[in-house]
């Protein structure tokens, strides 16, 4: 069964969950009933659905790989802006135009 429902709709059953939960931790509380706990759970677990599908972005076309990538690409990315921008490759650079730092060593015979 699927139902329809807006975000106003779905704030009024958070709130009537909530009020709902609150009594039964309230009767909890006094009698300490192990299918109270059961139907407080049950409740909290309806409750957090519906706080998750309320705030989800259902514009999200991508997928859980395409979404890795990205996060993997935005990770390389401000990891070489730090680098550039440290003071450590500053004074690489610098070494390296003065001469003082040689460039690459190779580990190809011709070079030897």
């Amino acid at each position: 069964m699927k139902i329809e429902l807006n975000d106003t709709e779905i704030t009024h059953i958070l709130d009537a969950l909530t009020g709902r939960i609150n009594d039964l931790t309230d009767t909890l509380a006094m009698a300490g009933d192990p299918e109270i706990e059961d139907e407080i759970a049950a409740l909290e677990e309806l409750s957090f659905d519906l706080f998750e599908s309320l705030h989800r972005d259902d514009d999200f076309a991508g997928s859980a790989e395409a979404t890795g990538l990205a996060f993997v690409q935005a990770g390389i990315d401000a990891r070489e802006e730090v680098k550039a921008s440290s003071m450590a490759a500053e004074r690489r650079n610098e070494r390296l135009m003065k001469g003082t730092v040689t460039g690459m060593i190779s580990n190809d015979p011709i070079d030897w």
